[in-house]
């Protein structure tokens, strides 16, 4: 399931990194059939949980530089935690997100989902769905016809994206990448 790597403000999320869930519709953080110990969140997590995020998932790391700008231009990301129960919700908060993803994009022709990803431990209980799921709702809220949506797959992720009405796009096109070099 994991994804790789906008200009605007953040939507969702605080340019400091914490988490903003106002407006936020409930129905997409828990299973509707019970609590099962996981909560989706709206916002973007610090550059630091980030980072750590994409490391264990096998994302690479990218720099505290790029993290510290990149993040608050979020056009709109979510996080999940690892909650308690409902019995002792007001003891903890499930504070270190396990999972996260992010839309980026210029807010009105082109979006890119990307950092989907999920820590190994906490993978098999539908969360890349769920992650996929709040991303592509807010999508159908909030942006412009005639949108473009588009993703890097890795692997057997096509099959969950599928699911979400991504569809391959080559031959006709294929994804390309360039990474630059620091000068100096």
């Amino acid at each position: 399931m994991n994804q790789g790597n906008g200009d605007g403000t953040a939507h969702g999320g605080r340019p400091d990194g914490t988490d903003d869930t106002s407006g936020y519709d409930s129905h997409v953080s828990n299973v509707s059939n019970g609590y099962d110990g996981y909560e989706v969140r709206p916002g973007v997590p610090s550059a630091d949980t980030y980072r750590r995020l994409r490391r264990a998932t096998g994302l690479g790391d990218k720099s505290a530089e790029g993290a510290a700008i990149g993040l608050p231009n979020t056009w709109y990301g979510v996080t999940v935690h690892a909650s308690p129960g409902p019995a002792d919700a007001a003891t903890a908060d499930g504070a270190d997100p396990v999972g996260m993803g992010r839309i980026i994009g210029d807010g009105g022709c082109f979006f890119q989902i990307v950092d989907i990803c999920v820590l190994p431990q906490h993978q098999g209980h539908g969360l890349g769905k769920r992650i996929m799921a709040a991303l592509t709702a807010e999508l159908e809220r909030r942006a412009p016809a005639g949108a473009y949506v588009s993703l890097i797959a890795d692997g057997d992720a096509r099959h969950l994206y599928a699911k979400f009405g991504f569809t391959e796009t080559a031959p006709a096109s294929v994804g390309m990448a360039f990474m630059p070099r620091p000068a100096g």
